[in-house]
């Protein structure tokens, strides 16, 4: 056997073959595609060679590389090499008979190919989300990613590569690489918007493979995540708080409850249990106080005040050893004064009933305690308190029927039974409700005197359709005789289709309930992801009922506003910039990088910045 390398990069291979016959038309085989970078093995069958014969290689680029690690192997049947380029390489094998004469030629042009290589986004742990209406966890779709958090991302060469490789990877300006030379790495956008990425493999002498580009789709805001996330931990603490005050730790569940308040301020069933919570803890730490000053007495000999103490205490704030304390306290009272000391507590419960307001409680053990013994202080006390419940039962169907009129927009007749109701029970929040109702009305009436004389002034001036409109407004606003008498006269003329008549609330009018309402219907735009109509009507609540609360969550809206809309801006110039540093436009792209730094701010884009001026 003897081997020749020509200066063509070429290898030969005379190789002798005995027995075999001669095969008309030899062919070249190889198995499957010559890829750049990859051994590629070429072959013929030894019944190919004529008997006694040889076969000769020769492998000779056309326009690229020469072959890199070309050798011979099978005994000289098969010829392997490895392609640099992508550019065609002839492959000649050459069949001599056993005189070393050619007797026939096989010929194949091999076009290696780039690897394909695949970039997919590894989805480990799917991102969790609180519902705050389920009160549980659920996850997002794969596709869903969140920004200022690692992405990783997988490469992948098709078809698979049969050796040592590394990769190269590069992103846009906006996004960050955590590596550079794995299969796997991580991304990192600090906010929402696409991420341009590409890869390049190299095999392990540095030959290129292939490369691959995707982009990848920043979704979710980070703003989004940390609200769930302190929604979920403001829930968390606040079942936490309840096992607290189940078990009778008081005081750490009502801090912990108020931090989960802190957290999720606009939960309303954590609010209201927090109220419900302040309330019975304020109830404990009087029966607390009750119980030591109950002690107090009891050392210095006073019994019935030192009763008195505990039976308050208990129905404030039962304990299961409250009813034992009381009868030991009982038991030391003197003998003769039993009668006096049972009159006294029926006496002392009913007081303590009607100090908090329980009047039936309380004139059920008024009586007990008359019935023992008459006395005419505590006789006139339930005279008192029946005349006192039939006034705030008054008080209360008024104060109700009121509430009924003004949710139906009868102002009027609201506040004629809002006066009757703090008639029979003077109440300060409804006499300051009252005031409030009365501005409004007045606000009203001069509103709808002036959109008629508005009206009055248009049908001077044959404007019938603008003076139509402002008389139905008048009437939105506050019914007058003069805006129907003039509605009557403007009857034939008909108002153009999508005509907007507005209401006392677009004139920045209105009571609190309006105000609610408005409010109501903004929190569902809210929950729909309609944030730019919900903050309008939430500032249109705010103009009508001003409130800090309220004030302070249309500015946090306002600011939410203003930094998405720079946020997108800011994205739409770096896409401009990546298209003009990707077309080798540096300087134009670098200004417009910079333009979008004044738009809003990018720790990623100012590092790009940095490193560009550093070359």
């Amino acid at each position: 056997m003897r081997i020749k390398f020509f200066p063509a990069c070429s290898a030969l291979l005379v190789l002798l073959f005995a027995g075999s016959s001669f095969a008309a038309s030899p062919s070249i085989n190889m198995n499957g595609d010559a890829h750049v970078g990859e051994q590629a093995v070429m072959s013929v069958t030894s019944s190919q060679v004529p008997s006694g014969g040889s076969v000769e290689w020769s492998v000779t680029p056309t326009t690229g590389k020469n072959p890199a690690r070309i050798s011979l192997r099978g005994g000289g049947l098969e010829c392997a090499f490895t392609p640099l380029d992508t550019e065609p390489v002839r492959v000649v094998a050459s069949f001599a008979d056993r005189n070393g004469d050619i007797v026939s030629t096989s010929e194949r042009l091999v076009t290696p190919k780039e690897f394909t290589i695949d970039i997919s986004v590894v989805v480990e742990k799917p991102i969790m989300l609180w519902d705050s209406v389920k009160r549980s966890d659920y996850s997002l779709s794969p596709d869903i990613l969140l920004a200022n958090s690692p992405v990783k991302l997988r490469a992948s060469l098709n078809p698979p590569f049969r050796g040592q490789h590394s990769f190269k990877w590069n992103a846009d300006a906006a996004t960050a690489l955590t590596s550079n030379d794995k299969d796997e790495i991580f991304i990192r956008r600090g906010s929402t918007g696409t991420s341009e990425i590409s890869v390049t493999a190299f095999n392990s002498q540095g030959i290129k493979l292939g490369s691959g580009e995707n982009t990848v789709t920043i979704t979710l805001p980070v703003s989004s995540y940390e609200e769930s996330s302190m929604e979920r931990d403001a829930w968390q603490a606040w079942k936490k708080a309840q096992e607290l005050w189940d078990s009778g730790s008081y005081s750490e569940a009502v801090q912990l409850a108020g931090h989960a308040v802190t957290l999720s301020p606009r939960d309303s069933e954590i609010a209201d249990g927090l109220r419900a919570m302040n309330a019975n803890f304020s109830r404990y730490t009087k029966a607390q106080k009750l119980r030591a000053d109950s002690e107090n007495f009891t050392q210095a000999g006073r019994f019935d005040d030192a009763l008195k103490n505990l039976r308050i205490a208990q129905i404030i704030w039962p304990v299961d050893d409250g009813e034992r304390t009381i009868k030991a306290a009982e038991e030391r009272a003197e003998q003769h004064r039993k009668l006096v000391q049972q009159a006294n507590w029926l006496r002392d419960t009913a007081s303590a009933y009607d100090n908090e307001n329980m009047y039936e409680d309380a004139l059920e053990y008024y009586a007990k305690s008359i019935a023992l013994v008459s006395n005419d202080a505590v006789i006139d006390r339930m005279n008192r308190i029946r005349n006192r419940l039939t006034l705030i039962a008054d008080a209360d169907r008024y104060a109700g029927e009121g509430n009924t009129l003004e949710r139906e927009g009868k102002l009027q007749e609201a506040l004629n039974h809002y006066a009757a109701s703090v008639q029979s029970n003077p109440d300060a929040t409804l006499r300051q409700h009252i005031e409030e109702l009365q501005s409004v009305i007045s606000r009203r009436e001069r509103q709808a005197n002036a959109l008629n004389r508005e009206g009055d002034d248009l049908m001077k001036r044959n404007q019938n359709q603008e003076a139509l409109k402002r008389f139905t407004e008048s009437m939105n606003v506050w019914p007058t005789d003069r805006a129907k008498q003039r509605l009557q006269q403007l009857s034939r003329v008909k108002l153009p289709a999508g005509t907007v008549i507005r209401g006392p609330e677009d004139f920045g009018i209105g009571t609190r309930i309006d105000a609610q309402k408005i409010i109501q219907e903004a929190d569902s735009l809210y929950a729909e992801g309609d944030i730019d109509e919900a903050a309008a009507l939430y500032r249109k609540a705010q103009r009508i009922a001003p409130s800090d609360e309220m004030q302070k969550w249309v500015a946090r809206l306002d600011a939410a506003l203003k930094e998405r809309d720079a946020v997108n801006a800011a994205n739409k110039q770096i896409a401009e910039a990546n298209a003009l540093f990707k077309a080798g436009k540096t300087k134009e792209a670098l200004e417009l990088y910079r333009d979008s730094l004044k738009t809003h701010k990018n720790a990623e884009v100012e590092n790009f910045i940095r490193k560009q001026g550093n070359r």
